[in-house]
């Protein structure tokens, strides 16, 4: 090949570079290039859905033992159905139904409570934070006692403490101790000298399906 080709071959590669760098600025240019959205669907070997949304509604049953503080009966079981709805990953609310059978002083006799709360719970760590979630719950509602000595109505604010984690997407597991002081309660036995009230401690085991 002469110096002359030579010559020429180059400036053509050149000249082309030239032409396909100013096309390029061109394109860069254009108001329909500049404003076109980012792909937002990701390629089909990615899934479209990347993250599951986490339970939010959650219905459980418990068992457990339920004692009074002012001796108005002995230890006996307990259960409870409880709703809980998450508002926040460390807020949610609870609707929640508590019943126990606890055998009194006089022989053969029993009381048994029925109570009624909604309250609401404060998660101490989050979820993804440890192994089991801690929780504390404040609440307000109703009891009501039958049998010898009962009370129809009273007030109660329930305070608990507790911890729970998920077994699977939809299965929960958990413990919680509560307290539960009672107003204008009078479960005062025929007879008796003193005045028995109606606070209560509970321990329960609960498990139950988060949606």
């Amino acid at each position: 090949m002469s110096m002359q080709r030579r010559a020429a071959a180059a400036m053509a590669v050149a000249a082309t570079m030239a032409l396909a760098g100013a096309a390029g600025a061109q394109d860069a240019g254009r108001p329909e290039q500049r404003d076109r959205p980012p792909r937002n669907v990701p390629p089909a070997d990615q899934p479209l859905i990347r993250r599951i949304p986490e339970p939010t509604i959650a219905v459980e049953g418990g068992f457990g033992a339920l004692g009074y503080l002012g001796a108005a009966a002995g230890v006996g079981p307990t259960w409870n159905v409880r709703v809980t709805g998450a508002m926040t990953p460390r807020v949610a609310v609870e609707g929640n139904y508590i019943g126990s059978v606890n055998q009194r002083a006089t022989m053969g006799r029993s009381l048994v409570m029925t109570s009624l709360d909604a309250g609401v719970r404060y998660n101490i760590l989050r979820a993804d934070e440890a192994i089991v979630q801690p929780f504390v719950v404040a609440g307000v509602g109703y009891t009501g006692w039958a049998g010898e000595g009962g009370d129809a109505f009273a007030l109660t604010v329930p305070l608990t403490a507790g911890v729970e984690r998920l077994v699977t997407r939809n299965v929960k597991l958990g413990a919680r101790f509560s307290y539960r002081p009672a107003f204008f309660d009078d479960l005062t036995l025929r007879g008796a000298a003193t005045q028995t009230g109606g606070d209560s401690w509970a321990l329960l085991a609960h498990g139950g399906g988060a949606f």
